[in-house]
């Protein structure tokens, strides 16, 4: 197999920077149900977990789909660019649909793509890692998860293109986290070529791109497979008409193994064999097979004096402050945005009903004195150095 060729580096992963809550043993929501921030949907085998997990380091939460067994694994997020402050968030179904609400009344509907027209709904979590919106007395599948992915890439979940010749075309694609720590889209993105869809591509922030596989006829290559040995991914492509095209995989030879799209730019490959997980991370170079040629899919470096690394601190700018206020905009997109200025000191995004961004231009030492305490997060260039995480706590 190609990853027992290739000088890659092979680790086991322990990370925990992750709080889940306890569980219970049920599978599926209800209209009568809500789920808090302390409780969870476990999958009827026990594999997979669904609720709301939050970090350190800004103390955010989000619903998460993670193994039941290592909680560090998030594999699906609900709400990436609509972050809870706290731990009010619930979970229920209201009008056949799935809403996540809080104490500030932030409310999101998670199947918005395909909104339910029956009132008779439930929501099961399956063991392949699927959350499942369906009509109760029909088993018609209104929305899954599967058709919504995060940053990561299971067995049986369908990446690529459908009705490119309709009026509502919809794309499965991957998108990195900001950094291991912050879910919020991130700078890489994996799709299909839509000129080409046997292509493979990820795209990064700048449009820069390049292809990392294409189908052969039988199999999918990646840059990194030793192409004289045997595929070992079980993918298939399905080309239907020219309507949908998409790549599909199981799981093979171990118990499960699944990809995702690394903060980095990097394409972590995982595996379950005996209950061990370990993990493989391809760098996505243009010369792979000639060596590392320096033309690496990576993060850019910062041309910025300050570099692009975030401090973070609690509390909120005056309502008075109004220094570049952009609408509509999560946190990565007003981290984006002060990325490309150098002189953009910080960045607040402001979640209250409507997201709004908000750049700070003057010194870091004036900043420090309007900061007013709150719940609020106040994101400042430099300061992080931790090189474990992108932020790091200013006290």
């Amino acid at each position: 197999m190609a990853m027992f060729l290739l000088p890659l580096i092979i680790y086991l992963t322990s990370f925990s920077i992750f709080f889940p809550s306890p569980s219970h043993a049920a599978d599926t929501l209800t209209p009568s149900d809500t789920l808090r921030d302390n409780q969870t949907l476990v999958s009827a085998g026990g594999v997979f977990e669904l609720g709301f997990f939050s970090d350190l380091i800004s103390g955010n939460h989000y619903l998460g789909i993670w193994f039941k067994a290592d909680a560090a694994k998030v594999v699906w997020v609900g709400n990436r660019e609509a972050a809870i402050l706290d731990s009010s968030g619930v979970l229920q179904i209201r009008s056949g649909n799935l809403l996540l609400s809080d104490r500030r009344q932030l409310q999101v509907i998670v199947n918005s793509a395909n909104v339910a027209s029956s009132p008779n709904t439930i929501a099961t979590l399956l063991d392949t890692g699927n959350f499942v919106l369906k009509e109760e007395d029909t088993d018609t599948v209104i929305w899954q998860s599967f058709d919504v992915p995060s940053d990561t890439y299971l067995p049986g979940m369908k990446l690529g293109l459908f009705g490119q010749n309709t009026t509502q075309p919809s794309f499965h694609f991957l998108v990195s986290w900001v950094s291991p720590q912050n879910p919020a889209r991130g700078l890489f993105t994996l799709t299909l070529d839509q000129a080409n869809s046997t292509k493979v591509v990820v795209w990064r922030g700048d449009g820069r791109h390049m292809d990392i596989a294409f189908w052969d006829g039988h199999n999918l290559r990646f840059i990194f497979d030793n192409t004289s040995s045997k595929n070992d991914y079980n993918f298939s492509y399905h080309p239907i008409g020219e309507e949908d095209a998409y790549y599909t995989f199981s799981k093979g030879r171990y118990d499960l193994m699944w990809f995702v799209m690394a903060s980095t730019g990097d394409l972590d490959q995982f595996f379950l064999l005996d209950g061990n997980i370990w993990s493989i991370s391809h760098r996505l170079c243009e010369d792979f097979a000639g060596g590392n040629t320096g033309k690496c899919l990576s993060s850019l470096p910062s041309i910025c004096e300050n570099g692009d690394s975030f401090s973070v601190m609690n509390g909120s700018l005056p309502s008075t402050f109004n220094s570049g206020g952009w609408i509509n905009m999560g946190t990565s997109d007003c981290e984006t945005l002060c990325k490309s200025n150098c002189s953009c000191t910080a960045f607040v995004s402001v979640q209250n009903g409507q997201q709004v961004c908000q750049l700070y231009y003057q010194s870091r030492k004036d900043l420090l004195k309007i900061v007013k305490k709150g719940p609020g997060i106040v994101y400042i260039r430099g300061g992080a150095t931790s090189s474990s995480g992108k932020y790091k706590i200013i006290l």
